[in-house]
């Protein structure tokens, strides 16, 4: 893969995943409004085990650049899971 392809798949999933995140984050404050919040708990796990396959996925190719891509989308399943068991705890 060329760098500058490279450089490119890495800017562009920085700005979708900083999107997901708000995304994410403005879901877990309807679900903390919200008197039931089983639904948003489910949306926010569902996008966790999406992520974390396709970290999984990208971490096991492994070249340059997948590894940096995994990992960035292992943290944010992770912080999926962290924003679902926000709301579980609730």
């Amino acid at each position: 893969m060329t760098p500058n392809l490279a450089t490119l798949m890495l800017v562009g999933l920085a700005v979708v995943l900083t999107a997901h995140y708000l995304r994410q984050k403005s879901l877990l404050a309807k679900g903390w409004k919200a008197d039931d919040a089983k639904p948003h708990i489910r949306i926010l796990s569902l996008n966790g085990g999406m992520l974390l396959g396709l970290a999984v996925m990208a971490l096991i190719m492994a070249d340059w650049p997948y590894g940096l891509i995994g990992i960035l989308l292992f943290i944010e399943s992770a912080v999926c899971f962290a924003f679902a068991k926000k709301l579980r705890n609730k």
